[in-house]
């Protein structure tokens, strides 16, 4: 008897980077439109350059987690962290709890080498996980896509 091969739709980690805050709304809208329901959706990014892509004087974390929650799902963890090579920086979506998580009291992200880490736990590669860490940097957003290898080629 010959058993059939196993094949598990494997979870992935897709990473896009906007420069522009009205391009990563218009992906989330597509990806509303295409039935996110089959995804996870988080968004990354500093605080200071979406204070000044909404005109908004000061970081408000009630204002932009209400921001994100909008574009996102009706339920949404959220936070801030401070990192200190890097600046503010919130982070949006499921992946939240990832950035957040305390040791020693202090959250993950908080740490030098914090984000860069997450990223290559999440599978990205050295060289790409170092060049979407520049691109956040510099104030660009990450939009972090989890679904199946088919699910997310198909909006790529």
């Amino acid at each position: 008897m010959k058993s059939g091969k196993y094949v598990a739709k494997q979870k992935q980690f897709q990473f896009k980077a906007y420069q522009k805050l009205s391009k990563l709304e218009n992906a989330l809208k597509y990806l509303k439109k295409e039935n996110s329901l089959i995804f996870q959706v988080s968004i990354l990014g500093k605080l200071n350059q979406f204070c000044y892509d909404k005109d908004i004087e000061s970081s408000k974390d009630i204002i932009i987690k209400s921001y994100w929650k909008d574009r996102l799902v009706k339920t949404i963890n959220f936070g801030t962290y401070y990192n200190l090579e890097s600046g503010s920086f919130f982070i949006a979506g499921p992946l939240a709890a990832t950035f957040l998580h305390k040791i020693n009291g202090k959250y993950l992200a908080t740490f030098s080498s914090g984000p860069y880490g997450i990223f290559r736990g999440l599978g990205v590669g050295k060289t790409d996980a170092s060049r979407y860490l520049r691109m956040l940097n510099n104030g660009s957003y990450l939009l972090i896509i989890r679904g199946s290898a088919t699910e997310i080629d198909r909006i790529s």
